[in-house]
Order: C-alpha cells, then structure tokens, then sequence
C-alpha cells in the first residue's frame, strides 16, 4: 500500500465508499481521507486486509493537497 492509492473499503460501515490514502500507520493500519466525511484533519483508521485498491496511480503530494483536491 502507498499514499495517495484509491481504495474502496470493503468491510465495515463504510462498506463501498472510496478513500485516498492518506498515510501508512504500520504494515496492517492505514489512515484514510475522502475530503468529505473524512477531511485531512480527522482521517479514517483501517485495516488493509479491508481495503480493495481501484487506482494504482499514487500522484499525491501530501504537502499541498487539499480536502477540495481529494474531494
């Protein structure tokens, strides 16, 4: 799993949504943003195991994007 991956999560209440990821916790947690319910400054904590990738293309900068951008 990389930062800025698109993921759809399925497991969970959340079951079909789409997320970015935002940043790597460790080999099994991941934090996720969607720049609508999850902005940058509140980000989803998931399990990868509960993730499916849609778009393997990580063109992400961390630094500058914005919850409009992710949105």
């Amino acid at each position: 799993m990389e930062i800025g991956k698109i993921v759809k999560s399925k497991q969970g209440r959340d079951k079909g949504k789409v997320y970015v990821v935002y940043e790597i916790v460790d080999n099994d947690f991941v934090k996720l943003v969607n720049g609508d319910t999850r902005k940058i400054d509140n980000p989803k904590k998931k399990r990868v195991k509960h993730l499916d990738v849609v778009d393997e293309s990580p063109n992400f900068d961390k630094q500058t994007f914005k919850d409009s951008d992710i949105k």
